[in-house]
């Protein structure tokens, strides 16, 4: 549709009735643009003007469903309680009682124990929030505390288990701490990147019982560090298999494995996790596992679930909301605003991006606009000690917004988050459910919500192909809140459109006056723009590049200016190739007392963490092979 990627898709529209904002396309290379620059700037100094977010928006579609879909139902809890359970020892039921508030197993929990306590190495599949961790954590410590003599630091590593995340593997090991307080001569680690090796290289000294880390350090310490050994280990774990997988670790396992089996001197005992049983999984679990038994507890097929079905808790309420591109912002604005000022009833929200330069621009994009609301932010590019500050910080508040990318889409157990909102669509179908599997869990209450453009409605049909029942919200809903809610005071009684285009300056206006959030903002779009156009092959006949109207997409950015410029913004060989020309971003111009943060540029295709990490390297014309 468009010439190149930047274009705006304005090229059949009069230039008197185009929009004075990003919509436009202007050539920056002529000096004739000088003045329209500076009347693009003056207009939105002036507090007459207003952006026109209701106008040429594409026409919101109406999805009609082929069939009623009909979900998958997994049993979540068992009939039983964890005082039932005469093979457990009555110290863990009390701890279990008094310390995690447990009482009674979950139908993972009821398959899963006996199964690991009779020795068999087992493949667990389940759907989030079900209660995996304490299926195997429970009988692992079971095993562990009736051994006689008591096991010491010296008597070595006894349990390994590895995670994709560093905030899982954090969650796994305070679940182990509070697990093992009864039976303290068992000691938990924790290996993960971001901390000083020498410090890890000194835990690891002195004697640790259950290791838990990431496959990355794990295997480096096993590699490098003398005073690793697994010559005693009789556990290994690999949790959310399908996940190390698809982040590329399979390799990492591989040499994992090859160790293990070189060092250990007796039969391990494996247990693989995972919520969905695809061919790589089963890979694994070949190389792994010693004639396992598969734990499932869903009626269906297992074959179907492999195939298309996705097993989703049955407490989760599903949603999509289909918005025009120019009014993304505000309509996410104005979700954030409805929800956080009903804190007695929905305390927590997860608002999922595409790219980590998303999530810092819109974090301090809606602090700055939207005070009233605690914002807090995770990424993969943070450092650990921000990561854990952050993770611990929104636990334990009782509401509060957290923009974060899809480092925080598994296994983490966030307590009281109702509602998941996805900004961006996932890379995949598979992506949708563990992100929507932050909430609901364990039998709560929980509700999802998606942003869908108009051309990105079948979405919905491929959802419903993997059995996900799903119903629609109108934009109009939380607009018309919005007129209800003053802005900084502001009494005045607002309709719909008012309100919304009142927000939208507001927002540009916190850009105009501050640079850094500018050039923020500006890599931030251009972050976005690479992610969409890396969706895989099979999903571009939904989330196709060329059906994207960039001008528009910018105003969803809070941008005034056309997508050519965007991405030049910020960048000092473009300041001097335009010195003496007016630039539209800030009356400041480029004051360089004002410190800007700058990443790196990459060569990667998108700009989340979960990047392969290679530069990508010219290839060599035919005229330079000597």
């Amino acid at each position: 549709m468009f010439a190149s990627e930047f274009d705006s898709g304005l090229e059949n529209i009069p230039s008197k009735d185009r929009e004075p904002d990003s919509s436009s396309e202007k050539d920056l290379s002529k000096p004739k643009n000088k003045q329209k620059f500076a009347k693009s700037k003056s207009e939105h100094e002036d507090k007459s003007y207003k952006p026109s977010l209701f106008r040429r928006n594409p026409d919101l579609p109406t999805f009609t469903f082929k069939h009623d879909v009909e979900p998958i139902k997994e049993p979540l809890f068992s009939e039983k309680s964890f005082s039932d359970c005469k093979e457990l020892h009555p110290h863990m039921i009390a701890n279990l009682e008094q310390t995690l508030n447990v009482t009674k197993l979950t139908a993972i929990q009821d398959h899963t124990i006996p199964v690991l306590q009779a020795g068999h190495d087992a493949l667990i599949r389940s759907q989030t929030g079900s209660g995996k961790t304490l299926a195997y954590a429970i009988p692992i410590v079971e095993k562990l505390h009736h051994i006689r003599p008591k096991l010491t630091r010296q008597d070595g590593m006894k349990v390994m288990i590895v995670l994709p995340t560093r905030e899982l593997a954090i969650q796994t090991y305070e679940w182990f701490v509070k697990l093992v307080k009864p039976f303290t001569w068992l000691v938990p680690g924790l290996l993960i990147g971001g901390e000083k090796r020498k410090s890890e290289k000194a835990r690891l000294r002195k004697g640790i019982t259950i290791l838990i880390g990431t496959p990355g350090r794990l295997l480096d310490h096993a590699k490098n560090t003398k005073c690793v050994s697994f010559q005693y280990l009789e556990w290994l774990v690999i949790d959310e298999a399908d996940r190390l997988l698809e982040l590329g670790y399979e390799k990492d396992i591989t040499s994992l494995l090859e160790i293990l089996d070189n060092q250990v001197e007796q039969q391990r005992k494996t247990v693989l996790l995972s919520a969905t049983l695809t061919k790589e999984v089963e890979r694994l679990a070949s190389l792994s596992l010693h004639n396992p038994v598969l734990v499932d507890v869903t009626n269906t097929d297992l074959e179907e679930i492999n195939k298309a079905a996705m097993v989703i808790p049955d407490s989760l309420s599903q949603h999509y909301i289909v918005v025009p591109p120019k009014l993304r912002l505000v309509t996410l604005a104005s979700i954030l605003l409805d929800k956080c000022s009903k804190s007695t009833d929905e305390g927590k929200i997860l608002v999922f991006m595409g790219t980590q330069s998303m999530v810092d621009y819109h974090t301090e994009l809606f602090s700055t606009v939207l005070p009233d609301i605690n914002f807090y932010k995770l990424h993969g590019k943070m450092t650990q000690v921000e990561r854990t500050e952050v993770f611990k910080s929104f636990r334990s508040y009782e509401n509060g917004v957290l923009l974060c990318s899809d480092v925080a889409a598994r296994g983490l157990d966030l307590p009281q988050v109702d509602w998941i909102v996805q900004y961006n669509a996932p890379i995949t179908a598979s992506d949708y459910v563990h992100r929507v599997g932050r909430t609901a869990r364990v039998g709560s209450k929980g509700f999802s919500l998606i942003f869908l453009a108009p051309h990105e409605i079948n979405f919905i049909s491929m959802l419903q192909d993997h059995r996900v029942k799903i119903t629609e919200q109108k934009m109009e809903t939380y607009l018309q809140n919005l007129a209800t809610l003053n802005f900084a005071g502001d009494t005045e009684k607002r309709s719909m459109e008012s309100a919304a285009t009142t927000l939208q300056v507001r927002f540009e206006t916190a850009l105009n006056d501050q640079e850094p959030l500018l050039v923020s903002g500006c890599e931030a779009y251009v972050s976005w723009v690479r992610f969409y156009a890396s969706y895989p092959k099979e999903m571009r006949n939904v989330f196709n590049f060329k059906e994207l109207h960039l001008g528009h997409y910018a105003k969803s950015f809070a941008l005034i200016h056309p997508p050519k410029a965007i991405s030049g913004i910020g960048k000092p060989k473009n300041f001097k190739k335009t010195k003496n020309i007016e630039r539209p971003y800030n009356k400041l111009s480029f004051n360089k007392d004002i410190p800007v943060k700058r990443k790196a540029t990459s060569n990667k295709i998108d700009d989340n963490e979960f990047g392969s990490g290679l530069k990508f390297k010219r290839k060599k014309k035919e005229e330079d092979v000597v």
